[in-house]
């Protein structure tokens, strides 16, 4: 029955579980199929993507439907994710349970329990959690636009899940100022610049259009640094070389200074590196240790994968997923939301009077019309933390402190 479906295509089913319930199919003039590992509740595969020579690991799951029996799945995905490494992995499939109360349609019983088990198994795997599919971090890192289509499931009580795994930099981002830049001796002087120019119009309008022409010097000090994280990687080997050759000869003071030279350099690729995982992971700054370079890295990719839209459903209920008819779609709400015509309600003091514990004075209503003055400003600028953005332009507050 297999070769009639598709005569071009391999296939493998699962033999050993009770179930028999997990079929691959592929073509394999496209990819190459390994299976590695089968348990009751998963098939571990090995994929080589011929046309980018590329491989990627691919657990494919149907989990059972008791609590316990589950317990066996998460301890073979935790026993996979300490042989998975470097290598990007996803998997999929059928859980049978859920991450929490709102993935729950209909009625159910207490399933905290069983979700709790499902977090500390992502927790222990080191699994991001997308929509339908928990990947790694070096998957993110290699395909940032991962995303799915979900098909219809017509006769089956399952729907079937297309893959999208765009390659990073077809998108464009927009201009976000990282505070390692204010660390560099052309900082001060780049600010000074533009700074001194005069621009005719309102004050507002002055400091908008100087922090504009800003941003093509900032991205071009960024690009100037290249890859912060390959610099580290880079430095760390020449200090691998020097100390090599400083070993065979120790008394040689040019090979002293080229280890001291070297080491300077491997601490601030790290102390960039550190600043710039800081400012976009955003969460409490930890030390010691290996500097947490890892937890910030999953952490930035978390941050990017659930500030994508990849489909949304319109006020008719239609799913659309073109990337510019998701911009239409926002665009068109909030018009509606902002812009549309509202309907005026009177508000009767006298019916919210009973309601108040406080009345305000004449002196206290007086105080919060003052005018806000400089040093105010000041202080509430200063009192943002350097990772925030305080506008929706890109730079942070480390920028206007250091500024």
């Amino acid at each position: 029955m297999l070769p009639m479906c598709n005569p071009r295509w391999s296939w493998f089913v699962d033999y050993t579980g009770p179930g028999n319930r997990i079929w691959l199919a592929w073509d394999n003039d496209l990819i190459g199929v390994d299976v590695v590992d089968i348990s009751d509740q998963l098939v571990h595969c090995d994929v080589f993507i011929r046309c980018i020579h590329v491989h990627v690991l691919i657990t494919i799951v149907y989990g059972v439907n008791d609590v316990v029996g589950r317990r066996l799945l998460w301890a073979d995905l935790g026993c996979i994710s300490h042989t998975v490494c470097d290598v990007p992995w996803l998997v999929s499939g059928d859980f049978n349970t859920v991450l929490d109360d709102s993935e729950v349609c209909g009625q159910s019983g207490d399933i905290r329990g069983a979700a709790e088990e499902f977090q500390g198994c992502l927790r222990d795997t080191g699994l991001i959690t997308l929509p339908m599919l928990l990947v790694n971090d070096c998957w993110l890192g290699a395909w940032p636009n991962t995303s799915y289509v979900s098909l219809n499931a017509r006769t089956s009580d399952h729907s079937p899940l297309v893959l999208r795994g765009d390659a990073a930099g077809q998108t464009l981002s927009m201009f976000r100022f990282d505070n390692y830049l204010t660390l560099s001796s052309e900082f001060i002087s780049s600010v000074q610049r533009i700074w001194r120019h005069r621009i005719v119009g309102t004050t507002m309008f002055a400091i908008t259009r100087k922090l504009k022409a800003l941003k093509p010097i900032f991205r071009a000090q960024r690009q100037k640094k290249g890859d912060l994280s390959s610099n580290v990687k880079l430095a760390a080997t020449f200090l691998d070389s020097a100390q090599a050759l400083l070993a065979q000869d120790r008394q040689c003071t040019l090979l002293l200074h080229l280890e001291y030279c070297c080491k300077m350099i491997l601490r601030l690729a790290t102390r960039l590196e550190q600043n710039m995982l800081h400012q976009r992971a955003k969460i409490a700054w930890m030390k010691g240790g290996d500097q947490c370079s890892r937890i910030f890295f999953r952490k930035v990719a978390k941050r990017r994968s659930s500030k994508r839209v990849f489909q949304i459903t319109d006020s008719g209920g239609q799913v659309i997923r073109d990337q510019q008819g998701v911009t239409n779609e926002f665009i068109a709400y909030y018009h509606t939301l902002l812009g549309g015509e509202r309907r005026h309600r009177v508000i009767y003091l006298c019916y919210l009077r009973p309601l108040a514990r406080h009345i305000l004075s004449e002196a206290e209503a007086l105080t919060l019309v003052q005018p806000v003055t400089p040093s105010e400003i000041t202080h509430a600028v200063f009192d943002i933390d350097e990772v925030k953005a305080p506008g929706p332009d890109g730079y942070s507050s480390g920028f206007f402190k250091v500024a």
